[in-house]
């Protein structure tokens, strides 16, 4: 049977609610500041539905004012008259922009070590590699360099002179032997 998929609760597309909160507040240009009721008028006129998102409209007013970007300036909670605290949100902005750019170099130099590390890594394989050919390569080139063998010549049935024999030396005569003259014989 098919398994059942839970699906994740989507984030929603669009503004912030207190985005949407600030820009209720410029254009009700209010200077004394704008009721939390007129704040969620201005809302239902942008197209927000107001009963539906009472909550989170009642909680992003409380999450500005505790952040900084949101000024109280009559009553307490969800309820009471609220300004843009100009200098408090320019403050946030730039701590928001200056954290996102902090995170965005971690990211960069991030993947600037691991292109690193990837490319040592390459480097070192490709050397491990070229390593271990140079014993195949040391022997194939020695089959290069080395003397190429003679080619044996098949011996040929030609007739080779035959060696003429030494010059005889004339032999030594054996020295003549003087006769000794022998005694005549007594008569």
């Amino acid at each position: 049977m098919a398994a059942v998929q839970k699906k994740k609760a989507s984030k929603p597309s669009g503004p912030k609610t207190i985005d949407l909160i600030k820009k209720a507040i410029i254009a009700l240009k209010e200077p004394k500041g704008s009721s939390g009721a007129a704040i969620k008028k201005q809302l239902a006129a942008q197209g927000v539905d107001v009963q539906k998102k009472n909550t989170i409209i009642n909680k992003a007013l409380k999450k500005g004012v505790a952040d900084g970007v949101l000024k109280q300036v009559k009553g307490t909670g969800a309820s009471g008259t609220f300004k843009i605290d100009t200098a408090k949100a320019q403050a946030a902005e730039k701590a928001k922009a200056k954290k996102a750019k902090a995170a965005q170099r971690k990211k960069e130099t991030a993947a600037k070590a691991k292109a690193k590390k990837a490319a040592a890594k390459a480097k070192k394989a490709a050397a491990k590699k070229a390593k271990a050919k140079k014993p195949a390569a040391k022997k194939a080139a020695k089959k290069k360099t080395a003397k190429p063998k003679k080619a044996v010549k098949p011996k040929k049935a030609a007739k080779k002179p035959a060696k003429k024999p030494a010059a005889k030396k004339p032999a030594k005569k054996p020295a003549k032997k003087v006769a000794k003259k022998k005694p005549a014989a007594k008569k």
